[in-house]
């Protein structure tokens, strides 16, 4: 299974205990969606938040499907208080595999 990683850094005026009840508010949006087995974050230091998410591609692929106006809030919520620096997909080693078997490799 997939793993979406996004890493969002505090900004400056931003309540640490406000971002990080968003944060948790997002967790648990993006948690209701069909295919997604885990949404958590974590804390980095001080400033920093890191959201970890594990489910299927599809999922992964359609964040707003389950609530979108929900989400769209709890998203916007976040960027006011946080900028995304980093955000990876990291595949199954087994995904990675067949696509570059695909790619005739």
């Amino acid at each position: 299974m997939p793993i979406q990683l996004t890493v969002m850094e505090r900004r400056d005026n931003a309540d640490r205990r406000e971002l990080g009840n968003t944060a948790l508010q997002l967790c648990r949006i993006i948690r209701r969606r069909d295919g997604i087995t885990s949404s958590k974050f974590y804390w980095y230091w001080t400033d920093t938040i890191v959201v970890v998410t594990e489910g299927e591609t599809a999922a992964l692929d359609a964040p707003g499907t389950a609530a979108p106006e929900e989400y769209a809030r709890a998203g916007f919520a976040l960027a006011d208080m946080a900028r995304r620096v980093m955000n990876w997909r990291l595949a199954e080693p087994r995904a990675g595999e067949e696509t570059y078997r695909r790619a005739g490799r």
